[in-house]
């Protein structure tokens, strides 16, 4: 059976020598030894304090002398007394009362003092009674309060090393960045991870080249993936508090890590402005993961069932149309996406307009191969497109066209079968292609 305080322990990110603690904890709740139990969990606790502690070596709290926070450091790892000087700190508090180590306030100093008592209970078999209430409690105090237990101070050092680990100056580039990672959600409250985000991405913009996150090759792109999709859930959910404060950092982020565009579903406002206002310029449309990200908005009904028809109709009109899968034509098949491009270029005479018809078709000539790539001929648009080959004599669509009925000769028996079913006069390039083929003969 799994326990909920065990399913909340595997959704975050503790160092090993912790979890093995708390895993043993666990495991004696369930046959009923309560007093090992709690033992377990309590220094499970520790544990993860003197990880921190540990990991805030270079970027000590300002209110503690260096010499001292030295020797906090020598302390902690002696077995003999490294629970006792982790507690201590604790304790540690300003004249006015705040905490000297830990962003923690007067209650939760207090309620550590309680643990402590409860802990020398279970270690010295004292006559109070424990029982799963208070292993229980305690579990619950971890879950709320953990979080809190964060250096003070821990912030600008953790700027100050992401700042030297990519400046190349200092680090090779391509070193293990995993080390920064875990140590975001460890120097700040929860509530300011969001906030230390952007702090990193300015400081890793300013250091990058003109790409930043777009070049899948760079470390920076690396570093914000490890990021958005890293395993501890706080970190997780600060990465999407970050990237949707801003539209230009969403765009920014989003349309390099598509996948997070569902996380993001629930801030509706942003969504819409997203595809509404946003997704048709430059910065989308331009990214590698426009088309990715257009199926994710249609497949996952981010835009209302009503819009649809009208966002499918500006999509057939942009993107790179060359960089589509032939999995992502079919999806977008389901949703009108070639019944737009036919109506565009065949029903609205596009092609055959009296002036303009020669241009237009010039213009269009990657859409309108395109089309024909992927669609059946039908009588409309064979008729059109007859009437505009009729006359036509040179120019860029004609190269692609003679370029493409090359490649697929059963393009132009379909194409003839329709003419001569509409009873109109075949146009002289395909008549030209059957003498080719004859004096060929």
């Amino acid at each position: 059976m799994n326990l909920q305080f065990e399913q909340w322990i595997k959704a975050q990110n503790f160092p090993e020598e912790a979890i093995s603690l708390i895993e043993e904890g666990i495991n004696c709740y369930k046959i009923g030894a309560y007093r090992a139990s709690f033992l377990m969990s309590y220094y499970f606790f520790l544990k993860v304090l003197k990880y921190r502690l540990e990991q805030a070596r270079d970027s000590k709290p300002d209110s503690i002398d260096q010499k001292i926070w030295y020797g906090l450091l020598k302390k902690i790892q002696d077995d003999s007394i490294w629970d006792q000087s982790v507690f201590e700190t604790t304790q540690w508090r300003e004249t006015d009362g705040r905490s000297k180590v830990y962003l923690i306030n007067n209650d939760l100093r207090e309620d550590m003092v309680y643990w402590r008592r409860k802990r020398n209970d279970c270690a010295h078999s004292k006559d109070n009674i424990i029982s799963y209430p208070h292993v229980e409690a305690f579990w619950l105090f971890i879950q709320s309060n953990l979080s809190k237990f964060i250096v003070n101070g821990g912030r600008e050092g953790l700027l100050n090393k992401i700042e030297k680990h990519f400046d190349p100056k200092y680090t090779k580039p391509g070193q293990d960045h995993s080390f920064i990672i875990e140590q975001i959600p460890l120097v700040v409250q929860s509530s300011e991870i969001s906030n230390l985000l952007k702090d990193i991405d300015m400081i890793l913009e300013k250091q990058s080249n003109s790409l930043y996150i777009d070049d899948k090759d760079d470390v920076y792109y690396a570093f914000w993936k490890d990021v958005a999709f890293s395993t501890n859930k706080e970190l997780n959910e600060n990465f999407i508090k970050f990237i949707t404060s801003d539209m230009d950092l969403f765009v920014e982020f989003i349309t390099v890590y598509p996948e997070k565009l569902l996380s993001c579903a629930n801030n509706e406002e942003l969504i819409r402005l997203f595809w509404k206002e946003e997704f048709f310029k430059r910065g989308v449309l331009g990214s590698d993961e426009f088309w990715n990200l257009s199926l994710i908005l249609l497949n996952n009904e981010l835009i209302p069932k009503e819009e649809i028809d009208t966002f499918v109709r500006k999509l057939s009109m942009k993107g790179s149309k060359p960089e589509l899968t032939s999995e992502q034509i079919i999806v977008l098949r389901q949703y009108g996406f070639f019944k737009h491009i036919r109506e565009f270029l065949f029903i609205d005479d596009k092609l055959t307009q009296l002036h303009n018809g020669y241009g237009n078709a010039n213009s269009n000539a990657p859409l309108i191969i395109f089309y024909l790539k992927n669609e059946e001929l039908d009588d409309a648009v064979v008729s059109r497109l007859n009437s505009l080959l009729y006359g036509l004599r040179f120019g860029t669509f004609l190269y692609r066209f003679e370029a493409f009925i090359e490649k697929n000769p059963n393009f132009s028996e379909i194409f003839k079968e329709s003419v001569k079913r509409q009873k109109l006069t075949l146009a002289p390039i395909f008549q030209e292609k059957d003498e080719d083929i004859e004096d060929h003969e």
